[in-house]
């Protein structure tokens, strides 16, 4: 249990390194505003300097922003659900100043974008995927939740990230919320790939007179399990198997070149299984 734990925090501390390091090294110095507390730290810092001369730090700005989301949170949900998320945006805060130094120079806004999303996405991942959070647009997400009950969580992280966008629209420009826009899409698509794996097999539903023989040749040829559900045709009325089985892009290939050789009639559904743990695949892991 100790273990776990300190792998956990481990990978919890890495995946603040990644976001901390994507925000000074690819947003803030070229004010992609993404949204999230740390987006608008982007927005305050440039703020700060043009109108007082005093450049807020990010790290700072994210700490005092989540002090109420956090004191609001433990009301709401209790000190122990609340706890990593203050580990987490210590270790963030912690990161954003060790790492403001970071800068390459000479990166345009498009690899900013991407490079930017893809490593945010990464440590958001690391983050969720070790069972906490980096408090910002989620937290509060969850604050409002339990008062207007109506609305879903995504949709109000959804809102919370427009306006704050929006505010970097309105201080950057156009293009630069442009480009944060495709930073933030870059962020989300990684974040499913973490959260639901990086693996991606293909699931096979499989209607056809030959359910026996096809099923052989998947169990003996392919050294793949299959699974025989019942179905039943709503136009005839009549039963009928129905093969089910997990496989890679590969064999899905084979599995066509097989099927047009025994029924070429068959009815088959190919769709996408973003994660596949058990015999044959990965082992069962959180």
């Amino acid at each position: 249990m100790k273990k776990n734990v300190i792998k956990e925090y481990f990978f919890i501390f890495l995946g603040t390194f990644c976001m901390a390091a994507a925000t000074n090294i690819f947003f803030e110095s070229n004010n992609l505003v993404t949204g999230g507390i740390t987006g608008l730290s982007i927005v305050i810092q440039f703020l700060g300097a043009k109108f007082f001369n005093f450049p807020v730090p990010l790290w700072l700005t994210t700490i005092v922003l989540n002090i109420p989301l956090l004191i609001l949170g433990m009301r709401i949900n209790g000190f122990k659900f609340i706890l990593r998320t203050i580990i987490s945006i210590i270790f963030l805060s912690t990161m954003l100043a060790l790492t403001k130094n970071f800068k390459v120079d000479e990166l345009d806004l498009t690899i900013s974008a991407i490079y930017g999303g893809f490593l945010t996405g990464i440590g958001i991942g690391l983050v969720f995927r070790n069972n906490s959070t980096t408090g910002g647009t989620d937290l509060a997400a969850n604050i409002i939740k339990s008062k207007y009950k109506q609305f879903s969580v995504a949709l109000i992280m959804f809102s919370i990230d427009a306006c704050i966008i929006a505010t970097g629209f309105v201080t950057f420009g156009a293009a630069n919320a442009m480009y944060a826009i495709i930073a933030e899409f870059i962020t989300s698509r990684v974040l499913d790939m973490m959260l639901e794996g990086f693996l991606f097999s293909k699931s096979v539903f499989i209607i056809s007179e030959r359910t026996d023989e096809i099923a052989d040749k998947i169990l003996n040829q392919m050294n793949r399990g299959v699974t025989s559900l019942i179905g039943r045709g709503m136009y005839t009325k009549k039963e009928k198997d129905i093969l089910f089985c997990v496989m890679n892009n590969k064999e899905v290939f084979n599995l066509k070149i097989m099927m047009k050789e025994i029924d070429p009639n068959a009815f088959i559904i190919v769709t996408d299984a973003h994660e596949v743990l058990g015999s044959g695949f990965r082992e069962l892991e959180v």
